[in-house]
């Protein structure tokens, strides 16, 4: 089996005009808005894929960016593969947006790519693995976030004067906001979207599937989640999603470049597994019974939880250590009533999705007090 960056070694030759577009090219040009392209591309005016990376390596060094222990640390390897890649190498670059307002609570970027085939690639950034960026995915089930709003905007503003089709996508938070930026734009330019590729992200409201808007774009997106989903199954999806097998376990196969890929296809599983699903099935009946208000109550104090760790990543919970998971049960007594119960009971999942069960870190004390997360989601 191959991965995203052996897709591009092995078939980096074959041009477009030889073999159309496939869901494996959506999914690498939606991982490339991950690269950190401050200081690279222009303000204004294009560049292509081999001279931004060009550019990227000469500010970059190899040792700075061995720093980012985050899941999309693969970025900068793929934009050099992608620069060698006679499929994609004189792809031109644009309209590079990076905003982080911290009191606005907005982290939004987006990048537009013009494709050899006569086609425009959007592709809007997702969250990393960090614990504030899953939060965001987690915060959508109560609120419109500015992020969205600015998808909407940075579609119009692309498309205005656009003649060519254009494809939409995105990586966890980023699969949404295509989403959500098509089904926000005009019918004028919603008749030139060709397709719209939501890898791992989340969904929507149920009131906010049956509307108009939305129904109008459902027959373009297409949905890519792993067998182990989690951020992809928040909330309702808006089509029914291709699960693809993944080459690591629990919640660790949200990282796009663990998908497996056999020649120019994702391999592919029936449905999701057991942990997946229960995980759905709790946080749907969990959302259903819970105002907005609530929903916000349940997110700040779920999180509180991994925040009181002192870990940044999600992955950082597999050696959290004593010290840390001391922390999280201190927190996790001070969690009342109902709401204490379904975060105790979530935490309980997300360990053992890590795989942290294996005693010797003091995770197993952890546990051991949490309930069962089937009774909790009786109640």
């Amino acid at each position: 089996m191959s991965n995203l960056l052996d897709y591009l070694i092995w078939r980096g030759d074959i041009l477009l005009s030889q073999d159309p577009f496939n869901s494996i090219d959506g999914m690498i040009l939606s991982c490339l808005s991950y690269v950190r392209f401050e200081k690279v591309l222009p303000k204004k005016g294009k560049m292509t894929i081999a001279q931004a990376s060009e550019k990227f390596f000469k500010l970059h060094s190899a040792e700075e960016l061995a720093q980012d222990k985050s899941f999309i640390n693969f970025a900068p390897s793929m934009l050099k593969a992608l620069a060698e890649a006679d499929r994609f190498k004189d792809a031109y670059l644009s309209n590079y947006v990076n905003e982080i307002d911290i009191s606005r609570q907005i982290q939004f970027s987006a990048l537009t790519i013009d494709t050899s085939d006569g086609m425009t690639f959007i592709s809007y950034r997702g969250t990393d693995d960090s614990i504030i960026g899953w939060k965001e995915d987690f915060n959508l089930s109560f609120e419109t976030v500015p992020a969205e709003t600015e998808a909407a905007k940075y579609l119009q503003n692309v498309m205005t004067g656009r003649l060519n089709r254009v494809r939409l996508g995105g990586h966890s938070k980023g699969g949404h906001l295509a989403i959500y930026a098509a089904a926000a734009t005009s019918v004028e330019f919603a008749m030139k979207i060709e397709k719209i590729y939501n890898f791992d992200g989340p969904g929507f409201n149920t009131e906010a599937m049956k509307s108009n808007k939305f129904k109008k774009i459902q027959p373009k997106i297409e949905k890519y989640i792993p067998e182990t989903s989690i951020i992809g199954r928040l909330l309702e999806n808006s089509t029914r999603p291709v699960v693809v097998k993944s080459s690591e376990a629990g919640i660790m196969q949200h990282d796009p470049l663990t998908w497996q890929l056999e020649g120019k296809n994702f391999v592919t599983c029936a449905s999701t597994d057991k942990i997946s699903n229960l995980f759905d099935d709790t946080m749907t009946d969990w959302l259903n019974n819970m105002s907005f208000e609530e929903r916000k109550v349940f997110v700040d104090e779920l999180f509180s939880v991994f925040e009181a760790s002192g870990c940044i990543y999600l992955s950082q919970l597999t050696r959290v250590g004593i010290k840390g998971i001391r922390a999280m049960i201190v927190r996790l007594g001070q969690i009342k009533n109902d709401t204490g119960a379904k975060v105790k009971a979530l935490v309980k999942m997300f360990f053992i999705n890590l795989n942290v069960l294996k005693g010797g870190d003091g995770s197993d004390r952890l546990i051991s007090g949490l309930p069962e997360i089937e009774a909790v989601s009786k109640k």
